[in-house]
């Protein structure tokens, strides 16, 4: 199968600030804000001021602007905590939604993290079905589905000793559907190197059976997107 070329891939999804947007769906998606893991770096001993509230909401106000989205969906994990939601991460919550919901219909996909989050927010779901689109966090199998956008394994390509959070596309690798996967969009998490990744390496069981050469990273260069080789092709030349 031949790479998907990027002008292809840009006619038809947009790729901006870490977050997915379907063109034709004005569908928007994000996953893994991880909203708290700033307090969660404090109380591991890190005691300089990370600013996280202000750099999510500066980040989903530039993304509304660009794409202004009918429909935007923050495809789980989205508080970092599995077992407590302190005070200033539900106050950090409510900011977030107020911003996204005075633009667009705002839809809250659970993940591996968020087992407070229907207590907290109430009206989740397990996963979002729009236009032949299919959005799930990732930690669990997904049966009968469209193409997929999936989060959960936070993915980063290391071209020259850096660093870079990318998404990955794979055109046709799960039962017959194109398959996308999300970086985290909390700028506090590096993100886990995939270059030499292999589907079994993978958190998420949706990409176990995929071979992982095949999904191309896609990065974000000076606020546009640029479309890679397929992973086999830059392990060759790494």
């Amino acid at each position: 199968m031949n790479p998907v070329t990027e002008a292809d891939l840009l006619s038809r999804f947009g790729f901006y600030k870490g977050a997915f947007y379907v063109r034709e769906q004005s569908l928007c998606v994000v996953s893994d804000v991880h909203i708290g893991l700033a307090e969660a770096l404090y109380r591991q001993g890190l005691h300089f001021p990370l600013h996280e509230e202000e750099t999510l909401i500066e980040r989903f106000e530039t993304i509304l602007d660009r794409f202004e989205p009918a429909v935007f969906v923050l495809d789980g994990d989205i508080f970092h905590a599995f077992d407590r939601v302190s005070r200033e991460t539900k106050e950090a919550f409510s900011r977030i939604l107020a911003t996204l919901r005075a633009e667009c219909e705002v839809v809250l996909v659970t993940g591996s993290h968020d087992t407070m989050l229907p207590s907290v927010a109430g009206g989740t779901v397990d996963r979002y079905d729009r236009g032949g689109y299919t959005v799930v966090h990732g930690d669990r199998e997904v049966d009968d589905h469209g193409t997929l956008i999936i989060g959960h394994d936070h993915p980063a390509i290391e071209i020259d000793m850096a660093r870079f959070p990318c998404f990955l596309y794979g055109e046709r690798v799960v039962r017959g559907k194109d398959l996308i996967v999300m970086p985290a969009f909390n700028p506090l998490s590096p993100g886990v190197v995939v270059n030499y990744a292999r589907g079994r390496d993978f958190l998420s069981p949706i990409l176990h059976r995929v071979d992982a050469g095949s999904l191309q990273p896609v990065v974000e260069v000076d606020g546009e997107a640029v479309v890679l080789p397929p992973l086999a092709g830059i392990r060759r030349f790494a």
